[in-house]
């Protein structure tokens, strides 16, 4: 994994203020909808129970953006 993957929910505030940061800064990323795949959602409960889901690719795990928790899964 060379780039970080995000898992997301469509409508999370959280999330989207996360997308359009990175957006802004030209990060790039693998975002993964929770909502539209049972297997997605499953790998996203993993890692946590609450989006936005960063995984990095030094093997970190963020839950949140900036304080804001995000929505739970």
């Amino acid at each position: 994994m060379q780039t970080p993957v995000v898992y997301t929910i469509r409508g999370c505030d959280a999330c989207v203020k996360l997308l359009k940061k990175w957006e802004a800064e030209g990060v790039q990323y693998e975002e993964r909808r929770v909502e539209l795949s049972q297997v997605v959602l499953d790998e996203a409960r993993k890692h946590g129970d609450m989006v936005p889901i960063v995984l990095w690719p030094d093997g970190r795990v963020e839950q949140g953006f900036e304080g804001s928790l995000g929505c739970f899964i």
